[in-house]
């Protein structure tokens, strides 16, 4: 996403000024950023994404619908996830978990260069070329190399479909096909999980920037989408709002349920420095505005009012992790591509600045965790100063005099592509970890996958057996065996180990019938660290017994600390 310049022409008539003539530098921008690409394909899907398609898949070929499986997430999102995991049909040989995971990613991949393009030719309509070019890849580049733990999550996939409406409301040139492609793709900011509607209203400001008609009619749209989603989903899917007033009251301590603290603002001080060292192009975003805004204030006062938008749902959530952040570092690098194509004059900074803050990203996450948390004080310290200092350095580059600072050289696309490439790959580089100090920041990525004991495990069990899965879902993700439960993993009656009024709950009644309705589950998969089974319900214990025999000399063998235990005769 990004803050435009104002208008300066007809929307029918896009300044084509200094838009390049050789036709064989249009494709760099696109080489700059494959290796990189490359190496996050090879990278495994976060266990959260692995929940949900696992999810998916072991519900869906145990006979539930989509429709009506629970993976912790709205049906939209679930759709969505559902038409990535479908593509794996038209590749054979992708049934590994390697595979899946490969094929998954690729899809996803293909999907944001789509969203990378209509936001170009969304900008294209009121930006100057280099503007809209930079600003589009620079986009492009923060959705394909987000950091892993972003990757693909509801909040992700919110900013995504945020940079779709942007894009789908500016691209067409009839005003009210933008209003309906662009109204649509910001109703699914809202639909993907309803704490992300604050980037509805960025995407909303973003086009008032470019053109406010078009905002406006985008708006109403949008509304009528969200209008009618609410009421279908209300006759057809009741069990989507049941699921979301229970999983709503699991988090009764949020923000948003008790009056401002000390505390919550202290938690989100620490999380916002996590976001702004594992993503640097952060650090940007004020002297990107500068560059933008110049010296009018209403653009600084937008550019207030978006910056708290986008951190306005993280807040409101209060786990403090960072895919909360999600549209964070996507946002900063559409203002600062556009910055980057807006002014000559300010290249060096932004350039310089960039790879000198990213550079640094790239040594100081990589330390141990316990030197993360000591130092994560003068850390952030230094990066505010950075900011600070890129900020002003910017302010003395604009004051100087020089011809024509719209100008853009050939090669502006390409090396802004570039920076801002080399600035999302700090969280990506295996080794790197999920959070600098806060939730995950002993969490590492690796390269590649390694699944062999869990596809031992179901092969001895049968690809093709029915299981009871009592384990979080990215198990049902390694493993692959169908269950015909509507709760592939269990998080109802797991939150009642611990929880007690969960037991109250609606999903909680519905979790149940897993265990007294469902017999086709051959075995029982049982994870101890995630399902404690001395603390659940006695109904819980009771009926697991009866079912399944799990005395140590029916138990299969399994990887970890996994206990399976057959079903009894």
């Amino acid at each position: 996403m990004s803050l435009p310049e104002p208008v300066r022409t007809a929307e029918t008539q896009p300044v084509r000024t200094g838009e390049t003539k050789n036709r064989a530098t249009r494709w760099l921008p696109a080489l700059v950023l494959l290796p990189a690409l490359l190496l996050t394909l090879w990278l495994p899907l976060n266990g959260d994404v692995a929940y949900a398609v696992g999810g998916l898949e072991a519900a869906g070929r145990g006979g539930v619908s989509v429709w009506d499986v629970f993976v912790a997430r709205p049906i939209a999102y679930r759709l969505f996830l559902a038409g990535l995991d479908a593509f794996r049909a038209l590749l054979p040989g992708t049934d590994s978990w390697a595979g899946k995971n490969a094929v998954v990613r690729l899809a996803a991949d293909l999907v944001i260069i789509g969203v990378g393009i209509v936001l170009h030719l969304g900008l294209r309509r009121f930006c100057r070329p280099a503007v809209a070019a930079v600003s589009a890849l620079a986009t492009t580049a923060a959705l394909l190399i987000s950091p892993p733990w972003h990757f693909l999550q509801p909040d992700w996939v919110a900013a995504m479909a945020g940079v779709l409406a942007v894009g789908a409301a500016c691209a067409p040139r009839r005003w009210w096909l933008g209003a309906v492609l662009g109204g649509f793709a910001t109703f699914l900011t809202v639909a993907v999980k309803l704490a992300t509607a604050p980037i509805a209203v960025i995407a909303l400001l973003l086009i008032a920037a470019l053109c406010v008609r078009r905002a406006l009619w985008t708006a109403a749209a949008a509304a009528v989408f969200t209008g009618l989603w609410y009421l279908l989903t209300k006759q057809f899917l009741p069990w989507e709002w049941t699921w979301f007033a229970d999983q709503a009251a699991l988090v009764h301590d949020s923000p948003i349920h008790h009056a401002p603290n000390l505390t919550d603002f202290r938690k989100f001080r620490m999380a916002a420095y996590d976001v702004m060292i594992m993503s640097p192009i952060v650090v940007l975003a004020p002297a990107a505005v500068i560059v933008l805004a110049r010296r009018r204030l209403h653009w600084y006062a937008l550019a207030v009012v978006i910056a708290g938008l986008s951190v306005s749902s993280a807040y409101a959530q209060g786990e403090w992790f960072m895919y909360h952040f999600a549209v964070v570092p996507v946002l900063a690098a559409g203002v600062w591509g556009a910055a980057f194509g807006r002014d000559r004059r300010a290249r060096l900074p932004l350039g310089v600045g960039l790879v000198a803050a990213s550079l640094a990203s790239m040594v100081v996450v990589r330390q141990p965790v316990g030197w993360r948390l000591a130092q994560l004080g003068s850390v952030s310290k230094a990066y505010l100063a950075a900011a600070v200092l890129i900020a002003g350095w910017t302010v003395l580059a604009l004051r100087r005099p020089g011809p024509d600072p719209d100008r853009a050289g050939r090669w502006t696309t390409v090396f802004g592509t570039g920076a801002a490439t080399v600035a999302m790959l700090a969280a990506c580089l295996p080794g790197s970890p999920y959070a600098f100090s806060g939730y995950n920041a002993d969490a590492r990525n690796v390269m590649g996958v390694r699944n062999a004991a869990y596809e031992d495990l179901s092969t001895r069990l049968g690809r093709d057996t029915p299981v009871l899965y009592l384990a979080f879902g990215s198990l049902a993700y390694k493993m692959g065996n169908p269950t015909s439960c509507r709760y592939p993993s269990p998080q109802w009656l797991q939150r009642g180990t611990y929880v007690p009024q969960a037991r109250t709950y609606p999903s909680y009644a519905d979790n149940l019938r897993c265990l007294t309705d469902d017999t086709s589950a051959r075995y029982v998969v049982i994870s101890p660290r995630w399902f404690s089974v001395a603390r659940a319900d006695p109904q819980v214990r009771a009926l697991l017994a009866a079912r399944f025999d799990c005395s140590a000399q029916a138990r299969v063998p399994a990887p970890g600390d996994l206990v399976v235990c057959p079903a009894r005769s």
